[in-house]
């Protein structure tokens, strides 16, 4: 069996670390083969891809794009299905979707899978309806949490039977507590290290600001804590002169993007994340699984993850002052630290592994997608 895995780009994000995460557990499975296009050109992900005995194909459909020839462009995959032979074409981000599943259908590909991670800015009335149409080509969509299937279904109209809520999952045996630790994130003895990833740009804009007022609120009321940001983008001058101006300039590190985020998380003590809606978010449960308590707000898929005050600490979204006291809290009391850090790691074992997750998305192509297929076939 050939599981063709359709992707826009092979550059560091949400999407490429979810496949990738897959693929490292899929590559055992035996009678299973996988392969992977990517849509707009190579990125430096290829290799770590490549590295696994994954073929990767390197299309290039941006001069398709610029002349909006978006049927060339399906043609283009649709060739290249039609050479594969592929059983599963999965597409994970949203051009993926609307050019791989149309193109595997008119290839005749028998089980077409969409993955949406939540381009939660891509919701214009074209993106609403193109959204609307692109579900009929795909057996299932699946959404990572609850609440984007509730904004996928009201916003793009997504029929509820199509999709399939399974939360994104994590290496457990990478993201431990133990192991090497980034050597680069120093701050004076008995400072309390918290933990920010995301982008710094404004297209999926993840507040970080919001962060760094919650720390400078913190420190005023004598937390002795510290924020270091994983992540780059547009915002960060902007971000530095926040932080400048609240006083907090020495107590905020900008680490820019990582490729070792595994030992940034393992140098800090607590996670914390401000986006007003995040569809899930990854990196909160490899937070988790490195033993980490986490802060989010009450808001979107990431709390799904949260049990408040079990494994870390809810708060109304976009108010730095709440999100302040959630830091006191933690940074004076390292008793509460190390029990909800156990708890998390026990949570992402239980609920969020990789193995889970292939195991229940298999389990959906054989018992609902494989049957579903089978009689498109039949009646075709």
């Amino acid at each position: 069996m050939l599981h063709v895995h359709v992707i826009d780009e092979l550059r560091t994000g949400g999407a490429q670390t979810h496949l990738i995460t897959m693929l490292r557990e899929a590559v055992k499975y035996p009678g299973i083969d996988h392969q992977v296009v990517s849509l707009f050109g190579d990125g430096e992900l290829s290799g770590e891809i490549r590295d696994l005995g994954v073929p990767v194909h390197i299309l290039d459909l941006r001069p398709h794009f610029r002349q909006r020839h978006f049927l060339a462009a399906a043609n283009q995959l649709r060739t290249l299905f039609t050479e594969l032979r592929p059983d599963v074409v999965e597409a994970h981000l949203t051009w993926s979707r609307f050019l791989a599943l149309f193109a595997a259908w008119r290839a005749g590909v028998p089980l077409r899978i969409g993955f949406e991670q939540g381009d939660l800015y891509m919701n214009s009335w074209k993106f609403r309806v193109t959204n609307f149409v692109a579900q009929w080509f795909a057996h299932r969509i699946v959404v990572c949490s609850e609440a984007l299937a509730d904004w996928a279904h009201h916003t793009h109209g997504i029929s509820r039977s199509r999709l399939l809520v399974l939360h994104n999952c994590v290496d457990l045996a990478r993201f431990s507590k133990n192991g090497p630790k980034a050597k680069d994130i120093e701050f004076p003895r008995g400072t309390v290290v918290f933990c920010a990833v995301g982008t710094l740009g404004r297209g999926v804009n993840k507040r970080v600001d919001i962060c760094i007022r919650a720390l400078a609120v913190a420190h005023s009321a004598g937390a002795n804590a510290a924020l270091v940001i994983c992540g780059d983008g547009e915002q960060r001058s902007e971000l530095e002169m926040l932080a400048s101006s609240l006083g907090v300039v020495s107590h905020v590190k900008f680490l820019g993007t990582r490729s070792d985020v595994v030992q940034v998380l393992r140098a800090s003590e607590v996670f914390c994340h401000a986006a007003p809606f995040e569809p899930f978010g990854i990196v909160a449960i490899e937070a988790m699984a490195a033993g980490l308590p986490i802060i989010v707000p009450n808001s979107g898929g990431i709390r799904e993850a949260v049990k408040h005050k079990v494994n870390g600490l809810l708060y109304p979204a976009l108010d730095h002052h709440a999100l302040s006291e959630a830091m006191a809290t933690l940074a004076i009391e390292p008793g509460l630290r190390e029990s909800m850090g156990a708890a998390g790691r026990k949570i992402a074992e239980e609920h969020f592994s990789v193995q889970q997750y292939l195991s229940r998305l298999y389990q959906a192509y054989g018992v609902d997608v494989v049957r579903d297929a089978a009689a498109v076939g039949a009646s075709a």
